[in-house]
């Protein structure tokens, strides 16, 4: 009888661990949400991590990041993944991974979306050009918000000298004014250019917020990459190359020394960067639905609390750097021992180790002032009120950036 009693409760148990008429435990608080209500979500190829850890949270899953892709001789050249631990029927799973959770890149979202084929997209950046018109051709419009801090980072080959260029440097070499490394403090050797195909996220961003409206040169198809990890195979084996991705894929989802990001106007690539304001190429990740959509749809739950403190620490949970200033909670000493302000002429570093060394840098990348300082206060002179980048040395050799208005 025993035995008979234990056989029956694994079988309820396995029938029942995802029961479709119960919501699975969410962490998040934002209840109601089941797998068969779950939306439709897509997005860029970088934003894929963020959209499983958060169908994760949703749900009440486990996840684990993981390299395992089995078209890759060595699964460290290729980037990271969540893989999601489902604890709910094949039935269900299926539905998740084949209805609820695509990824079909930047720009096939978007007309994904448009299209109503999808209900809730995340991207890396903002609605393009071409999406646009496409969308007026069809009558629709979309609602559209930041999500995510992320960057614009330009990568190199490792063996590359060169540890920074200034915009103007980087947009000769795209517009051809500069062909060779030795132009910028690099090698004598003719630089290569490389660049991704039009309407993906990270070429966008390239032509508005580094070319800014400049004439960039003919690249061959050789040159010109149509998947995310193109830079990186590109870069990986060239010496004399640059190349352009966002900054989280290198950074979270890439994590290998097969590439280097560089710094702009000496300004390094680092998420204290972009979270303190002051690496000049910082972009939005959004998050868009139809504006039509029906406002009680968990979609647009979804969509609404992306914004909110829950929303914002799973944003920061998934590698991204929130809108919020530390949501989760978790104070981050990187960001909270140092401080820079401006009193009554005076500049003041607050921080337990002494400054040694100080730059003051317009944001067009003209530096306004380099001394010594063995204070933890200056005078500052002759420099016009506006918004700087400050950036000190501290006598351990460790540095702090930050950006600052008097």
């Amino acid at each position: 009888m025993k035995k008979f009693e234990i056989i029956l409760l694994l079988i309820i148990l396995s029938v029942t661990s995802c029961n479709a008429d119960e919501a699975p435990e969410s962490n998040t608080g934002l209840n109601g949400i089941t797998i068969e209500n779950f939306p439709t979500i897509d997005g860029s190829d970088s934003t894929e991590p963020l959209r499983r850890i958060l169908t994760c949270n949703l749900l009440g899953f486990d996840y684990e990041w993981i390299k395992d892709n089995p078209f890759l001789q060595d699964p460290d050249d290729g980037p990271k993944s969540i893989k999601i631990h489902y604890t709910c029927t094949k039935e269900q799973e299926d539905h998740l991974q084949l209805e609820c959770l695509q990824n079909n890149n930047t720009h096939q979202s978007f007309i994904n979306l448009i299209d109503d084929k999808v209900e809730l997209i995340m991207t890396a950046r903002s609605i393009s050009r071409d999406e646009k018109d496409y969308a007026e051709e069809m009558g629709v419009a979309l609602i559209e918000k930041p999500i995510a801090k992320d960057a614009l980072a330009f990568i190199i080959n490792p063996n590359n000298p060169v540890s920074s260029l200034t915009i103007q440097q980087i947009q000769g070499i795209y517009t051809g004014d500069i062909v060779n490394w030795n132009e910028v403090g690099g090698n004598d050797v003719l630089i290569t250019p490389y660049v991704r195909n039009r309407n993906s996220g990270s070429q966008e961003k390239f032509e508005t917020m580094v070319m800014q409206g400049l004439t960039i040169k003919e690249f061959s198809e050789l040159h010109i990459g149509t998947t995310m990890m193109s830079p990186y195979y590109q870069i990986e084996y060239d010496e004399t190359g640059i190349a352009f991705t966002p900054f989280y894929y290198y950074n979270v989802m890439i994590d290998n020394e097969n590439t280097k990001a560089i710094g702009v106007n000496d300004i390094a690539m680092t998420k204290a960067n972009i979270m303190n304001g002051t690496y000049p190429y910082i972009t939005d990740v959004y998050a868009a639905v139809r504006s039509d959509i029906d406002k009680s749809s968990t979609a647009y739950k979804i969509f609404d609390f992306l914004t909110t403190t829950g929303g914002q620490a799973i944003v920061e949970e998934s590698g991204y750097v929130p809108l919020i200033p530390n949501p989760s909670g978790i104070r981050n000493t990187e960001t909270t021992e140092t401080r820079i302000s401006y009193i009554n002429g005076f500049l003041n570093v607050q921080s337990s180790v002494l400054p040694a060394y100080i730059q003051i840098i317009s944001l067009d990348g003209k530096i306004v002032l380099q001394q010594s300082m063995n204070t933890n206060s200056i005078p500052l002179l002759n420099i016009g009120n506006g918004a700087y980048i400050v950036k000190v040395t501290f006598v351990d050799q460790t540095e702090y950036t930050s950006k600052i208005h008097w």
